[in-house]
């Protein structure tokens, strides 16, 4: 039974996965920059919950998320001021230059 969906002449595989424009080091800072913005968008969702919390009456709790969400989002800036500081500057992700 041949049909017309499976017939040999039809099926052209082509795989489309992990195709990434440029080399490795271009497609692990893609990578990264997606990893960082999720990151820094759960960190902010952090603070403002420890914020809620505050403000229910739970303080302790509060607190300690404002500095785990704190830390979170602004993990990539500790990074990159730690690679700074030990005087490996080049990186593949960027996040801004210091001043």
């Amino acid at each position: 039974m041949n049909t017309i969906l499976f017939h040999p002449s039809l099926i052209q595989f082509s795989p489309i996965l992990a195709q990434a424009a440029g080399g490795l080091a271009e497609g692990a800072s893609k990578a990264m920059g997606i990893v960082m913005l999720i990151g820094f968008i759960f960190g902010t969702i952090c603070v403002i919950g420890g914020g809620f919390a505050i403000r229910r009456g739970d303080t302790d709790a509060g607190k300690l998320s404002i500095i785990g969400g704190l830390i979170i989002a602004g993990a990539p800036i500790i990074v990159k001021a730690l690679f700074a500081a030990f005087g490996n500057e080049g990186s593949t992700v960027d996040v801004g230059a210091f001043q």
